[in-house]
């Protein structure tokens, strides 16, 4: 198998069952597959596009729930606000479920990515890859053990410590931590803020349904969000420790193997 480093169309396929001639080639591969998926699996269109689906939710059910409280709160309702409250929820639950279906795809694409991107990473450490002859190795992509391997010295040859590596692996995960903590903690304040009101009024406790619905929304998506920024970085740091224990493991006087 031979890749592409700047296609970015074509999905990675599973590295389980690929093989190939030589070390290079498996490393080749690998860095390319690890680029295409590292953007693909934290990319911050992907928080732009959730994020513009939750508002859509959100706001979709708290007019909802406003539109058919109004209704039921009118004392003599006519068939022309009958026409406007169905018209409402005509515009409204459509463009929910549209949204609601744009976030699964977003969230199962994401999951796929980066399921993909802890099997790409891991390639290298396996038996077998390292059974593999070393061939040509580019600068670049070898790995620590590549540098054990062909004895060559330390300082000279590693361009990045573990230490760096893991700021490099994590980039965008820490926005997807950071971030979505402001919508889960104005969700959380809205949904309370919702159940300790007096809605008992009118079409009050329509309403309140509808704003602790909107505010669930919000706190759902953003834990999630943050849950996805967390598993990135935890993949990003046991990637750090490997290269950090390889480093340890560097004799002090290399020898040819």
């Amino acid at each position: 198998m031979v890749m592409k480093p700047g296609n970015t169309l074509e999905i990675p396929p599973d590295p389980q069952g690929l093989t190939w001639s030589d070390r290079a080639q498996l490393l080749s591969d690998r860095a390319a597959a690890v680029d295409f998926l590292v953007r693909r699996s934290v990319a911050l269109r992907d928080m732009l596009w959730t994020g513009l689906a939750t508002a859509v939710i959100a706001g979709a059910c708290l007019m909802t729930s406003a539109a058919v409280g109004w209704y039921r709160g009118l004392g003599d309702p006519q068939g022309a606000d009958l026409v406007v409250a169905v018209a409402v929820g005509l515009v409204l639950l459509p463009a929910a479920g549209a949204a609601a279906v744009a976030f699964v795809r977003v969230v199962r694409r994401g999951r796929a990515a980066q399921k993909l991107l802890e099997a790409w990473t891991a390639l290298d450490r396996q038996p077998s890859a390292r059974s593999l002859p070393a061939g040509d190795i580019p600068q670049p992509l070898a790995s620590t053990w590549d540098l054990m391997r062909s004895g060559r010295p330390w300082k000279e040859t590693v361009p990045l410590d573990g230490r760096r590596y893991l700021v490099f692996l994590a980039g965008k995960s820490l926005a997807w931590v950071v971030v979505p903590v402001a919508p889960v903690m104005i969700g959380a304040v809205v949904v309370l803020a919702a159940l300790a009101g007096d809605f008992s009024d009118g079409n009050g406790p329509y309403v309140q349904l509808g704003v602790v619905g909107a505010g669930g929304v919000l706190v759902v998506a953003g834990l999630w969000a943050i849950g996805k920024g967390l598993r990135h970085y935890m993949w990003a740091l046991r990637e750090a420790r490997a290269r950090v224990s390889e480093e340890k493991a560097w004799p002090v006087t290399p020898a040819r193997w």
